[in-house]
């Protein structure tokens, strides 16, 4: 049976949060609330209003983490770096690894203003606008795929080689871990994965590591002037890797059903809709990037769906533990088979 309070979020001392952000955060005075707001299954999101303007804060979850999860000081870093860069990033104010000001390690960063489009088939848009929305996202991820790694400090950001073979890895024993009942899509999954894992080499790109229309803020589209970018979200899964893992995650979330949680673009009519084809947006990516328009995606894609499976059975776990931080978990964690299936079916294809 499932523990029925699935949701783990740090209480925030107001005194000594704020006390903490007027002596580290520079420009901040005067913290008046923080409110929780629902966003993302990994670290809870607050947004602080304070007499210094808005603020977006970010903290890991209560209770016990797994090694190497919700490293907010990686997200950090990589906020940090890419401020000021052709990858647009809200502006990191302070980080803070001292857990006795409210018990988990946090940020704080400024408050963008701009939209988020939650639904890839992006019904709040107008239609004839919608193809420029998912060019400026994939324009986006070319941006980050052109970081200097160098020239920004980030060479040391992660492992350089093997990158799927080690990914393929990591998150199956945490998917055996999360569920060590199994389960026949996810192990066929893997199976098919392991015998296809490409071995040539490749370009060692900074990677956002989950590559979504709903990770990007856009600027509110005016008519005489194009759709914009303003901010990159969320970079915890962020890493140095092989480029086609992003865009493999970028197109592959459109697999899904379109009433799934996470809803996809199975079945749409992308014409009618005004929406391009993962044809067109994987030719618009590698032609900017220098690659072959007519690379065979199936593999990149398929690996998306399994880390995302791997990634809802560890939810499934901690809502079961009580130390889940969005009510959804549970939700991703009992139909952690769809993302499997996805992902066989895309290798099917």
């Amino acid at each position: 049976m499932h523990n029925t309070v699935v949701v783990s979020a740090p209480p925030i001392h107001l005194g000594r949060l704020g006390a903490w952000l007027e002596a580290h955060a520079e420009g901040f005075r005067g913290l008046r609330t923080a409110e929780r707001f629902v966003g993302g299954n990994s670290n809870p999101i607050w947004r602080v209003q304070a007499d210094s303007g808005r603020y977006i804060l970010r903290t890991q979850p209560a209770g016990e983490l797994l090694r190497s999860a919700h490293a907010l000081d990686r997200e950090a870093r990589v906020l940090t770096a890419l401020h000021g860069s052709a990858v647009p990033v809200p502006r990191l104010r302070a980080l803070c690894n001292d857990i006795d000001v409210i018990g988990v390690q946090f940020y704080l960063m400024d408050h963008v203003d701009g939209v988020v489009h939650r639904n890839v088939a992006l019904p709040d848009v107008v239609r004839e606008q919608r193809g420029a929305v998912y060019a400026a996202a994939i324009d986006s991820l070319v941006a980050i795929h052109r970081t200097d790694l160098d020239g920004l400090g980030l060479r040391d950001f992660g492992r350089p080689g093997n990158y799927f073979e080690r990914q393929l890895h990591r998150w199956t024993q945490q998917y055996r871990t999360a569920m060590p009942e199994g389960s026949v899509p996810m192990d066929q999954l893997i199976a098919r994965l392991e015998a296809t894992l490409p071995r040539a080499a490749h370009a060692v790109v900074l990677l956002h590591g989950d590559s979504r229309i709903d990770n990007l803020m856009f600027k509110p589209a005016r008519n005489e002037e194009g759709e914009r970018v303003l901010a990159v979200l969320d970079w915890e899964l962020s890493t140095l890797g092989h480029p086609l893992a992003d865009l493999g995650q970028f197109l592959a979330v459109q697999d899904l059903p379109a009433d799934y949680l996470l809803p996809g673009l199975r079945g749409v009519d992308r014409a009618a809709e005004g929406l391009p084809t993962q044809a067109e947006l994987s030719e618009r990516y590698l032609r900017a990037m220098d690659m072959d328009p007519a690379i065979d995606l199936r593999f990149f894609k398929a690996f998306a769906m399994f880390r995302q499976a791997a990634m809802s059975a560890g939810l499934r776990r901690r809502a079961a533990l009580g130390t889940a931080v969005a009510e959804s978990a549970l939700q991703f964690g009992d139909t952690m088979d769809v993302f499997a299936q996805t992902g066989l079916d895309i290798l099917d294809q």
